[in-house]
């Protein structure tokens, strides 16, 4: 158990499993919200 937490306080490990974490929410989100519509393009008003 001392082992895990002297790693864990090791500031590169922990900069790396923030990076991770934050990424796949990230990955998450695009993939939740980003493919929604893809047939329907970008929306351009013409009526000016």
């Amino acid at each position: 158990m001392e082992k895990v937490r002297k790693l864990w306080n090791h500031t590169v490990t922990y900069v790396s499993m923030r990076t991770i974490y934050y990424l796949a929410i990230l990955i998450l989100l695009v993939l939740l919200y980003g493919f929604q519509d893809m047939n329907a393009g970008p929306f351009i008003y013409t009526e000016f």
